[in-house]
């Protein structure tokens, strides 16, 4: 291997896995914020999609009121919507423990990275205590 290829060359792969952790940290930080309650009226799509808007709104109140196929299509528009290097995005929820305040669900998803796209698949966990977030990511090719 010269110098070159070693030091110098742009490495493809690191910048897959970079743009694939900066995707993560981003749902990550998605689900780790409440989004703010003050109603705004539909027709102002940009506010929506600003970041006055950015995070969930109530996670505790939306999994106690919805039911598991309505939560799973919740999360799904917020992926959509704040995250727009995922295409194709399906979110799975797991069944909830009895002995575990949380949510866990795993979120499938096309990601437009600079190599093409790329499948992923993040398993996820969002605690209701604490809104703390635990996202792991599998890739298939």
């Amino acid at each position: 291997m010269s110098f070159w290829q070693a030091f110098i060359q742009p490495n493809s792969e690191s910048s897959t896995n970079s743009e694939l952790d900066d995707i993560k940290y981003h749902l990550t930080r998605l689900f780790e914020s409440e989004a703010s309650l003050v109603d705004i009226d539909d027709r102002f799509i940009e506010l929506q999609r600003s970041n006055f808007r950015f995070g969930i709104e109530d996670v505790q109140l939306l999994s106690a009121s919805l039911d598991q196929t309505q939560l799973a299509l919740r999360l799904e528009r917020y992926i959509s919507h704040f995250e727009p290097r995922l295409t194709h995005v399906l979110v799975e929820l797991n069944e909830r423990k009895e002995s575990e305040n949380a949510i866990t669900f795993s979120i499938v998803a096309k990601a437009n990275t600079a190599q093409g796209l790329k499948e992923l698949i993040f398993d996820s966990k969002i605690s209701l205590n604490n809104l703390k977030t635990i996202m792991t990511e599998d890739s298939y090719e």
